[in-house]
């Protein structure tokens, strides 16, 4: 016959199964967290060397907000949501109520546009594509790296006294970043303003988000 437990060996194992409870509690709780961690947060604190190559290596972004377009006979005011994906964009211009005026989406191949009359159009030039069906002179292809505020490949930029990018000219367009802004801890363009002899467009960005959960 076994010998009956004594309280205090009792009392000792029930602090040992009552710690080996709390540490697996804590474990499960800590796994938990990580697997559901959104994976769109960004590096903290970043130098303005550190934020251009980090922007480089990142394809994935989502940016929300308003675009004003201005031209000789009309102005225009909608929202807008641009989202970046490795080789492929969709660019959505909607109005206050949700109503989706254009939605071009660009991929290696192919663009496509739907209007707010079910009408679909495709072609090979997304910018052109956009000009032919709105009307709308934006240029998406020279846009897709350079409203982030990064400079490569542009014939001309000058830089404000932090280092980011000040202005940016190509072609007929000029490029003005007015504001900057943090976002979940990364500076990012607020305020744009670009400006052509045909058109102006004005950006007020609300969001911007890098590698967003789709």
């Amino acid at each position: 016959m076994s010998e009956p437990v004594s309280y205090f060996t009792h009392f000792a194992l029930t602090r040992v199964v009552r710690r080996l409870c709390w540490m697996i509690g804590v474990s499960l709780i800590l796994t938990g967290c990580s697997l559901f961690q959104s994976n769109n947060s960004v590096p903290q604190d970043l130098t303005v060397e550190q934020r251009a190559a980090y922007l480089k290596r990142t394809d994935h972004w989502r940016m929300v907000g308003r675009i004003g377009i201005i031209t000789p006979k009309e102005s225009n005011t909608a929202n807008i949501e641009w989202h970046r994906k490795g080789s492929e964009s969709e660019l959505r211009i909607y109005g206050f109520v949700g109503n989706t005026y254009a939605l071009l989406t660009t991929t290696p191949t192919q663009s496509k546009i739907s209007l707010s009359d079910d009408e679909v159009y495709y072609g090979t030039d997304p910018e052109q594509l956009l000009w032919q069906t709105t009307g709308w002179q934006i240029p998406v292809n020279a846009l897709t790296q350079w409203i982030l505020g990064l400079p490569d490949n542009a014939p001309s930029v000058s830089f404000d006294n932090s280092g980011l990018v000040n202005q940016l000219a190509f072609d007929d367009w000029l490029m003005n970043f007015q504001k900057y802004e943090s976002f979940s801890g990364l500076t990012m363009p607020k305020k744009i303003k670009i400006t052509h002899p045909d058109i102006t467009l004005k950006f007020s960005v609300r969001t911007w988000e890098m590698n967003p959960d789709d």
